[in-house]
């Protein structure tokens, strides 16, 4: 089965989360990235701004075809509670494109499902998910699976 990891990273903890399974299952990797994204104040002001105002950014383009792909794994990394804005504008770009997705939700603290984040990516992509799950990092910077329903990869 081929397998494809999709993945956003600010700061290194959904990637390292992605090499980890990629590497674990075999899959490839795609990493979101912003338009021309040097890691300045500046940039991260803006991230910040269109995360939590739900706002689109401008994503270096990728050519990918999704239909060579049994499964897609779209890493969803939350902060304040809210899907980051480039995977949000990913989602949106690709609406329609990707099918058999599973989506795992990387957030740091406390424990905690997302159903409305899950029915907007079920809805804005036009599918129905095969699996979702958690992960979070506790705070003594371990990461914890947890599968919220479905045959996850992460098992």
């Amino acid at each position: 089965m081929k397998t494809l990891i999709i993945y956003y990273s600010r700061k290194g903890r959904t990637a390292k989360i992605a090499r980890k399974w990629a590497h674990k299952t075999g899959a490839s990797r795609l990493a979101i990235s912003p338009m021309a994204y040097r890691g300045t104040m500046r940039e991260y002001l803006q991230y910040l701004i269109c995360t939590l105002t739900r706002r689109d950014m401008e994503l270096d383009l990728h050519n990918v075809d999704f239909s060579k792909y049994d499964r897609i794994v779209l890493m969803v990394p939350v902060i304040c509670g809210m899907m980051s804005a480039p995977v949000r504008t990913f989602v949106r770009q690709e609406a329609g494109r990707l099918q058999n997705v599973e989506y795992v939700i990387v957030h740091k603290g406390f424990r905690a499902r997302q159903p409305k984040m899950v029915r907007w990516l079920d809805k804005t992509l036009g599918v129905k998910h095969l699996a979702c799950s958690s992960i979070h990092q506790s705070f003594n910077k371990s990461f914890k699976a947890r599968c919220i329903d479905g045959q996850s990869i992460l098992k």
